[in-house]
């Protein structure tokens, strides 16, 4: 699992690189159209509500104008086909809202553009046979399209493109040229492009907010200092983790370590100094954080946490090993040890398979236990012990 460090690192760096193009690199990019879409459910709805309010005002107005083989074609796509389908739209979202999240905008793109091209087809069709139908409606679709229909910047660029062309072509081939025919392409024009401009400075503020409240959302769980999990991030994961462990039956390994007579080293070295070890430290067990469930956090002071997802018994002494040798190799120098005149560790670990849920407070409970006893019996050592055998040590290291 990335450290959050890590995590507020994509989110900064994104903002740093820019994003002009309306896209961020993967998996951010996933992240933030996941974000959109649950944010954009209740402006499709009320898009959906307004499109069906608005077709059925329309609808006695429009007929007036129509003959009635005209009439017959709007009545069918208008009140029998897209009403109805707004309708549809309507019900799932509502009701089937996380099961058809993903695929609302598709939805919104093609209601928008059927409407869009159906009213296009009637008002050519009328225009044609000297009938008034106004084309102003278009615009409003267009601007349906980038406003309210919850698409993306691109989605609803592809959408008012289709409808502007489609319209423009139409009248080209199947109306007399008119005086004020370019003046009309011009205002559609204008529509799509003043849409347009608007739709994506919309995305790209909502963009902003996006990385703005990952990098937020992520710092009020990390450690300030070292930038591992803090205390709450610490006790939230960890109930994640052992309750997934607990489903699929899985053994997880957790260590509690305590960096040895870290008091005794900031009165001889100072709290700067101090810092810096404790930073050096939770780099180090950062390091052996590899897989993607495993994790480092910053339980307290000078006491650090560490859980591997799904370790087996015979790998867990190497697991212990590899945090104390790491830490040694740093040199660090603590001429305020009792034990050594580099920094060191004391440690307990526990391993084993949750049996139930809610069990992360035994998890830490038997580990501080386990981390006493090592501290308690000379320190600079890690006692390892099988979960639920608070009695006897399974391995000790030194």
């Amino acid at each position: 699992m990335q450290s959050f460090n890590s995590q507020l690192h994509i989110y900064d760096e994104q903002l740093k690189r820019g994003f002009m193009s309306l896209r961020f690199a993967q998996p951010l990019e996933r992240e933030f159209r996941n974000f959109l879409d649950s944010r954009n459910v209740v402006k499709q709805r009320g898009a959906l509500i307004v499109g069906i309010l608005l077709l059925l005002c329309f609808a006695p107005l429009d007929l007036r104008f129509l003959d009635e083989e005209a009439s017959r074609f709007y009545i069918m796509t208008r009140l029998y086909v897209s009403v109805p389908l707004l309708s549809v739209a309507l019900v799932i979202n509502f009701y089937f809202q996380r099961r058809f999240q993903k695929y609302f905008a598709l939805f919104s793109f093609l209601i928008i553009a059927f409407i869009g091209l159906t009213a296009i087809g009637t008002i050519i069709y009328a225009q044609n046979d000297n009938q008034y139908l106004p084309h102003e409606g278009i615009m409003l679709v267009i601007m349906v399209a980038f406003f309210l229909g919850g698409m993306r910047f691109r989605q609803a660029i592809a959408c008012a493109t289709l409808i502007g062309l489609t319209y423009l072509i139409l009248c080209e081939l199947y109306l007399l040229p008119d005086p004020y025919r370019f003046h009309r392409y011009l205002l559609m024009f204008a529509t799509s492009l003043i849409g347009g401009v608007g739709a994506y400075t919309l995305e790209y503020q909502q963009r902003i907010s996006f990385l703005q409240r990952g990098a937020l959302r992520n710092l009020a769980k990390t450690d300030p200092l070292t930038g591992l999990y803090n205390r709450g991030a610490i006790n939230k994961t960890l109930d994640d983790l052992l309750g997934y462990a607990y489903r699929e039956k899985k053994a997880v390994t957790l260590l509690l370590l305590d960096v040895d007579y870290f008091k005794n080293f900031n009165d001889l070295y100072g709290h700067l100094e101090g810092d810096k070890c404790l930073k050096e430290v939770a780099d180090s067990l950062s390091s052996h954080c590899k897989r993607p469930l495993d994790f480092a956090g910053r339980y307290g002071g000078e006491e650090f946490l560490i859980l591997w997802f799904d370790t087996n018994a015979d790998e867990v002494s190497s697991l212990a090993e590899r945090v104390r040798d790491h830490i040694r190799a740093l040199r660090i120098p603590h001429q305020g040890s009792e034990v050594s005149e580099l920094l060191t560790i004391s440690a307990g670990v526990i391993h084993g398979t949750p049996h139930q849920k809610g069990m992360s407070e035994k998890f830490i409970q038997q580990a501080d236990q386990c981390l006493y006893r090592a501290k308690a019996s000379g320190r600079n050592r890690i006692l390892i012990q099988d979960l639920g055998d608070e009695n006897n040590i399974a391995y000790s290291i030194k």
